[in-house]
């Protein structure tokens, strides 16, 4: 709980242009005490502008970076008949690697609506004919647990004898 006096300065300091941060240095407090009170009465938190600015710095020259990628993508097709060492191969596939991450970073794939790759109707037709050979083999049979059998006997004396507490 912050007590009036506190409340008012924050509020000033805020009103001022200083950050929740800067706030909480000044007056010798926790950031998250300063971002409480700010809430209690109001005040928008400093981390929505750095969500906002983090938002437009990711719209800002998408389709640019998305057309770099594209062009770095064609430029290693390109090279893949070059390679003749296998650090070179090694070398290669991380920058592919790289590259299709950051592509999917940037540009994710959207989701199928409603459509199927017809994997799960494939399986779901020969799943019989699969475990048509395992249904009629023997069963499988197995043994009891024995914890003294795993242990060795001189462990579970000693336990025996000293409890855990």
């Amino acid at each position: 709980m912050v007590s009036v006096a506190i409340g008012k300065k924050i509020k000033k300091l805020k009103d001022d242009g200083l950050s929740q941060h800067k706030i909480a240095k000044k007056l010798g407090i926790a950031q998250s005490t300063v971002s409480d009170y700010l809430k209690s009465i109001g005040v928008p938190s400093d981390q929505s502008k750095t969500k906002n600015a983090n938002a437009a710095r990711r719209e800002y020259c998408a389709e640019k970076r998305i057309a770099l990628i594209d062009a770095g993508m064609k430029r290693l097709e390109e090279m893949l008949p070059t390679i003749d060492k296998p650090s070179g191969m090694r070398d290669w596939f991380i920058a592919l690697a790289t590259a299709i991450d950051k592509r999917r970073l940037e540009d994710p794939p959207k989701p199928n609506e409603g459509e199927s790759d017809g994997f799960l109707e494939a399986l779901e037709t020969k799943a019989s004919d699969i475990w048509k050979d395992h249904a009629e083999a023997d069963p499988v049979q197995v043994d009891p647990i024995q914890p003294e059998a795993m242990a060795h006997p001189d462990l579970v004396e000693q336990s025996k004898s000293c409890p855990i507490t």
